[in-house]
């Protein structure tokens, strides 16, 4: 397995450089096996459809990390770092697979159509929906929630509205809320911003993003996994939800070619 993955990366650092390398494996039987891969694997994040969630919305046929048959084969292959994205373990033609069912989920429609008004909506982030006070949109606002910078181009409309509706359906674990007591009793409370075997990273709520060793903890607690953003059904009338959904939408980020 360690030779294979050696491989692997090897390969795909290659591929990566020569954006003229194609995906061998198209037809439609490659595609439909692509698909159960995708279903088994891929859809808590992406979506059944490729309509996006926690990762991008694939529908669009635009892609961060490239749109090369290579870069794709990179980018499902071995996952992006310091995102949800892992890599996947399979042989290199299931991958060829799943990036050709991933094209396929392409509409090439672009953006959606909704109604709102992006200006307004605007607006409304950083006046009456005190959003800016936790989220950063390209360098303005704050920081105790997810950088929205490029959030419609991860995000589709409905996404954001249930997001802006219901922010607690599906909060991922750096969002959750902690307490972590160090055994020289110094106390601190904030998000629950990365966790691995040996530390845990928190954005303490009174200080800053720290880096605590799990050695050296007494005690560490989950105590929420609601988000502190507020609901705002029956907080903001229909048609500032609808402004709102239209701003969000509207942050965009430029997809690479290769």
């Amino acid at each position: 397995m360690c030779c294979l993955l050696i491989w692997r990366l090897l390969a795909a650092a290659l591929w990566s450089q020569s954006p003229e390398v194609k995906n061998p494996y198209t037809t439609p039987r490659d595609v439909a096996a692509g698909g159960r891969i995708y279903r088994s694997h891929c859809v808590e994040c992406h979506g059944l459809k490729g309509e996006g969630g926690r990762g991008p919305d694939l529908t669009r046929g635009e892609y961060r990390h490239g749109g090369s048959d290579a870069a794709l084969f990179k980018t499902i292959g071995n996952g992006v770092a310091g995102t949800q994205m892992p890599g996947v373990y399979y042989e290199d033609h299931q991958i060829w697979q799943i990036a050709a069912f991933v094209r396929s989920l392409a509409s090439g429609g672009g953006r959606l159509k909704i109604p709102g008004n992006s200006s307004a909506g605007e607006k409304i982030f950083f006046g009456k929906g005190g959003c800016a006070g936790c989220h950063m949109v390209r360098g303005r606002g704050g920081r105790f929630g997810p950088d929205l910078s490029a959030i419609g181009s991860s995000r589709n409309p409905s996404n954001l509205r249930a997001s802006i509706l219901r922010p607690s359906d599906d909060l991922p674990m750096q969002w959750w809320i902690v307490e972590a007591t160090t055994k020289a009793g110094k106390g601190y409370r904030g998000l629950r911003f990365n966790e691995d075997t040996y530390t845990v990273q928190i954005l303490d709520f009174r200080k800053d993003l720290v880096s605590l060793r799990k050695a050296d903890l007494a005690r560490l607690q989950v105590e929420s996994k609601t988000s502190f953003m507020p609901v705002y059904e029956g907080k903001l009338a229909s048609g500032e939800i609808d402004d709102l959904v239209a701003y969000l939408y509207g942050l965009q980020r430029k997809a690479r070619e290769e």
